[in-house]
């Protein structure tokens, strides 16, 4: 089972107003510099286009594929915790023709922060040619849009904006201080699949 992602990803969790506010910046002669760690410090908390990294889900809305080489577990336990809607399921019949799973065929089941892809009862899954990529179950994860980011991840993400403009040389991939990410942690933690 693998993990694609289809479109979203890249959103600014924090306007310039708001990163120089936060800053306490009134000119605008730094704005490339702050709007540089605005970037990092969103790539930062969101996951990559292979779904790891970041909180652990996708921010804003995105459309991801998971991909494997049946209907086993791994695929319909979602991996992300803001799971919305599950979009389709496609498939490859032994004959190699694409179809797609009725939507009537299956429900979206939570389970705590899980996202469990259930067939109902009476129904089957269709059989699949042998190869890894059979079924392509794509589904939707993430807030809304940024104005539905809770306030603390938005927190965190002001954080981690002074982070990157006081630490030019930094980038998403750099470590951050060991202050900044508890601070971080302490913002986002119920967030998380595992929240302590």
């Amino acid at each position: 089972m693998w993990l694609e992602r289809i479109s979203g990803g890249g959103v600014d969790l924090v306007d310039l107003a708001a990163a120089k506010a936060h800053l306490r910046i009134l000119s605008d002669e730094t704005d490339a510099e702050v709007q540089a760690a605005i970037s990092a410090a969103s790539i930062h908390l969101d996951v990559d286009a292979d779904g790891f990294g970041g909180l652990g889900f996708p921010l804003v809305a995105q459309q991801w594929s998971s991909k494997a080489a049946g209907f086993v577990p791994s695929v319909l336990r979602l991996p992300f915790a803001r799971v919305t809607a599950v979009t389709e399921i496609r498939y490859i019949a032994p004959d190699g023709t694409p179809g797609v799973v009725p939507a009537t065929d299956y429900l979206l089941n939570r389970r705590g922060r899980d996202a469990v892809v259930t067939l109902l009862p009476g129904k089957s899954w269709p059989n699949l040619i042998d190869r890894p990529d059979a079924v392509d179950l794509r589904f939707t994860a993430g807030f809304s849009d940024v104005a539905s980011v809770p306030d603390d991840i938005v927190e965190a993400a002001k954080q981690m904006v002074s982070f990157y403009f006081h630490n030019r040389g930094a980038d998403a991939t750099d470590g951050v201080s060991e202050e900044v990410a508890r601070c971080v942690d302490r913002l986002t933690m119920r967030y998380r699949r595992f929240a302590a």
